[in-house]
């Protein structure tokens, strides 16, 4: 991609060398370097499409990482859930395990004391329990009672046993979700590394496609200007006649509806802000374009943004031009009168739709053609 574009500055540089700014001579001579530099212009116009094929490539490969992206931070944000979830049941985990040492403290407690009665009242003690019964029953019963005890004791040993066992698996189970949460850590610390990576790679490709824009942007507005400087050097070397007097008729008899007028306005393509050197008025597709007065036609032929136009010069320095046309009907050198068709309405060159693009010229300065027009025929 970018070979390519150094290619194209190249180019470019070598044109704007080999064509001076200021250019001199006869007509015939300039209109001939502009041609030479039209030529040039549609070889470049050729690299800047095969540039936007570029441009659309990269903004695949941008959208496709934008994707990649949104894919990326969902996976974070469902990491982060199971994340939060695992420590939920880790913290719930930690509330179980603080409940169970705290009743295997207290069972401990019950049974310590229950062991030094025992140890300290022996056999003897057991027997003195049964001697001091007053009759057979109360004696019966009182055994009864010990064994009771006795089989509580060993109940409750059997129990603390198992809430130490529980507590231990529970210990366990918590390391085993320590580890897996570790485990989604690190995965997702892996996951926001690509993203890292994926939004640099955009940042490089965005940087390198602006740059590359703003470069044939510039380099085709020299282009232009080359261009136009030609023009108006053609122009201001107009025949060194008078005006041939009387007022410009409407080129285009019924059809009045002006779609955009002369001076600044947002480029109907690319939406710029930019400077519109003429009047574009609205008309079928093979209306006949009238010359607004008599004169000489000093160009009829192609402009890769006017498409086909015709130059008219009426004599003092004034011309009109009449551009975007689907057919030219005059031919350098002839003359003609005021009303004479000149071309037919079209949408040649640098255009979105039939119309007819009129401007008016004095020793080579755009002027605005509705100032030389009182009313609209």
């Amino acid at each position: 991609m970018f070979k390519k574009s150094i290619v194209f500055v190249l180019v470019i540089m070598s044109i704007l060398t080999a064509f001076p700014a200021s250019a001199g001579g006869s007509i015939a001579s300039m209109q001939k370097k502009q041609r030479e530099i039209e030529n040039q212009i549609i070889e470049i116009r050729k690299k800047a499409e095969e540039l936007k094929g570029q441009q659309k490539s990269v903004q695949q490969e941008i959208d496709a990482l934008d994707g990649e992206i949104r894919a990326l931070s969902l996976e974070v944000d469902k990491y982060e859930l199971q994340k939060e979830e695992i420590n939920m049941k880790i913290a719930e985990s930690e509330q179980q395990i603080e409940q169970l040492i705290q009743d295997i403290d207290e069972n401990n407690t019950i049974l310590e004391k229950r062991l030094r009665v025992m140890y300290k009242n022996g056999t003897a003690g057991y027997m003195e329990v049964i001697l001091n019964s007053e009759n057979l029953v109360e004696a019966l019963t009182r055994m009864d009672m010990i064994k009771l005890i006795v089989q509580s004791d060993v109940e409750l040993l059997k129990s603390i046993n198992e809430q130490k066992a529980q507590v231990e698996g529970i210990k366990e189970q918590q390391e085993i979700e320590r580890l897996e949460l570790t485990a989604v850590i690190n995965n997702l610390n892996a996951k926001q590394n690509e993203i890292t990576v994926a939004s640099r790679s955009k940042e490089i490709y965005m940087t390198s496609l602006q740059k590359d824009i703003k470069e044939m942007e510039r380099q085709q507005a020299a282009m232009d200007e080359q261009s136009k400087q030609i023009e108006r050097d053609i122009l201001a070397a107009q025949r060194a006649v008078e005006y041939v007097g009387g007022e410009f008729i409407w080129p285009l008899p019924g059809y009045t509806t002006i779609t955009s007028n002369f001076g600044g306005r947002a480029d109907p393509i690319t939406g710029a802000w930019s400077s519109h050197g003429g009047t574009d008025i609205r008309a079928p597709y093979g209306v006949p374009i009238l010359a607004a007065n008599s004169g000489e036609v000093i160009f009829s032929g192609w402009h890769y943004s006017y498409g086909n136009y015709v130059i008219v010069d009426h004599g003092g320095g004034i011309a009109t031009l009449y551009a975007h046309a689907s057919k030219l009907l005059v031919s350098k050198g002839d003359t003609v009168l005021r009303g004479d068709p000149v071309a037919l309405v079209g949408s040649t060159g640098y255009s979105t739709g039939n119309h007819l693009h009129l401007e008016v010229r004095v020793n080579g300065v755009r002027k605005d053609a509705m100032s030389y027009y009182t009313k609209k025929q």
